[in-house]
């Protein structure tokens, strides 16, 4: 066994500058380097037929989403591949790519081993299969939905998507054909067919899926076309990728706008701001400044697209309540002091519930801090701002102005941004971090505030992350507190006999 392994890695080395070039996946990851090797000799087939290969083609194994090896086709027609890894349990799967489509649904799984899997006469095969499954979990209420499954020719497309949806389907609405309604055992309205150029807004009354198996769509073949104003565009695309990356085909105008439901990016300067990321099984609406139509099909980079990294947010925003969206980019006042710190975060509120919260970003060119809001809500609702500061414990919990929703309403832009208002926290209100242990707490469990000694407490408010108010104690207090029996991260804030003011967060497991 040892020559054979021998054999394997000095055939591998030296089809190490065929797979260094391939790049399809991401960067080669130099598994020679590694400590630990498996050599992989593999004949691919799909559908169980063996293919022809061609130097186009691409073998990738991945352990998770990392890949760990990559090659294209040796002389003899198979893949000769070294995969490296980090214990004999990792799980090793893998990608094909045949010059035009992608294949990600093999038969076979295999674990890390130095004695490495098939030779150049017993390859170990490797069975593509050209059908594949994309699923979407659609969470109760409003989902923007599109399928990177090809629909073409799908002639039974819209009853597989309403049999998904039966138990707890409302509507189907499209925004060329009108909508479909769920009454009683059936659905009613126009009989309207899916395709993967357009977005469907689904709305159902509990936590759904949609699952639609067939063969994966070329982007290349759905040209996207856009007209003035709001576009409701599909994701013919089998992997997530950033806004400017997924649209490199398309020359956007100054002033465009993309939102999905959790974010909006606009495009200005020759980039995308605020960029968002675009993932199969979504939807997005796109508002185009040219009055002239245009076409473009999405860009598909199989390379390591760079993430779009974006820490958890303190509002929970229900961004599935509502069916509409509006866009706001805004900057932020405290007082006549306009805010220059990305560790705000606003989040928007209608009735009470946090429908939109984003970070604030700088841009360079303006030397300005923006927000840009996703919104939902309903025509007339009126919708209000709450700001926090986690890094320095402080909480406003609402604006001094509000304004009306309007259904796809864009409301400022980066050269005329809406102003956001709060009033200064009041007297003694200072940035003083408070400190609480435990913390994180579990449920129902007390917790002390760590003020200093001489401190007498005369008042706490405990918030919420929707901004309510869950709890406001007043008072000669003591420095421990009740514990909170509902999971969740809270705003704590602490005002004293001496004026001062202390905030902090707790989180209650």
């Amino acid at each position: 066994m040892k020559k054979n392994v021998l054999f394997m890695v000095a055939a591998l080395l030296l089809c190490g500058a065929v797979s260094a070039q391939t790049n399809y996946w991401g960067d080669d990851p130099d598994s020679h380097a590694k400590s630990s090797n498996t050599p992989i000799v593999a004949k691919v087939q799909l559908d169980g037929a063996d293919i022809e290969a061609t130097s186009v083609m691409r073998l990738g194994a991945f352990v998770g989403t990392e890949l760990r090896g990559i090659a294209a086709p040796h002389t003899d027609g198979n893949f000769w591949i070294q995969v490296y890894y980090a214990a004999t349990t990792d799980d090793i799967t893998f990608k094909f790519y045949d010059g035009t489509d992608e294949y990600t649904t093999c038969a076979t799984t295999l674990t890390g081993s130095d004695e490495g899997y098939g030779t150049p006469n017993e390859p170990q095969m490797l069975d593509f299969t050209t059908t594949q499954t994309q699923t979407t979990e659609l969470a109760s209420g409003w989902t923007w939905w599109s399928t990177p499954i090809e629909m073409s020719g799908m002639s039974n497309a819209r009853q597989i998507l309403e049999a998904c949806l039966n138990d707890y389907g409302v509507n189907i609405q499209s925004q060329t054909n009108g909508t479909r309604t769920k009454r009683g055992n059936n659905w009613v309205g126009p009989s309207f067919s899916l395709v993967n150029e357009q977005c469907y807004k689904i709305q159902v009354s509990d936590v759904s899926t949609v699952a639609f198996t067939g063969s994966m769509a070329n982007p290349a073949d759905h040209t996207i076309t856009l007209n003035e104003g709001w576009n409701w565009i599909g994701y013919p695309v089998n992997s997530s990728q950033s806004v400017s990356t997924a649209l490199a085909n398309l020359t956007p105008e100054h002033g465009d706008v993309i939102m999905s439901q959790g974010g909006t990016s606009t495009f200005r300067g020759g980039q995308w701001r605020n960029p968002i990321t675009l993932s199969p099984g979504y939807g997005y609406l796109y508002n185009s400044k040219s009055s002239n139509p245009k076409s473009f099909v999405y860009s598909v980079s199989r390379n390591e697209d760079s993430p779009i990294v974006q820490e958890e947010p303190y509002w929970n925003a229900n961004i599935h309540k509502y069916e509409n969206c509006m866009a706001i980019i805004a900057v932020v006042y405290v007082g006549e002091e306009e805010q220059f710190d990305d560790s705000l975060e606003l989040g928007a509120f209608v009735d009470g519930i946090c429908t939109g919260s984003s970070k604030m970003f700088y841009l360079e060119e303006e030397n300005r801090h923006y927000v840009i809001l996703t919104v939902g809500g309903e025509d007339g609702d009126r919708v209000s701002f709450g700001m926090v500061n986690e890094s320095k414990g402080l909480l406003y919990n609402k604006s001094n102005n509000d304004l009306t929703f309007i259904s796809n309403a864009i409301i400022g832009d980066i050269d005329n941004p809406y102003e956001i208002h709060f009033s200064p926290l009041g007297i003694g209100e200072s940035a003083t971090s408070l400190a609480m242990y435990p913390n994180p707490v579990d449920r129902g469990q007390a917790f002390k505030l760590n003020i200093p000694m001489e401190e007498e407490v005369l008042d706490v408010t405990i918030v919420n992350s929707l901004g309510a108010v869950i709890r406001h104690e007043t008072g000669a207090l003591k420095s421990t507190i009740t514990g909170i029996p509902v999971a969740g991260v809270y705003i704590v804030k602490v005002y004293c006999q001496s004026g001062n003011t202390y905030y902090g967060k707790l989180i209650v497991k």
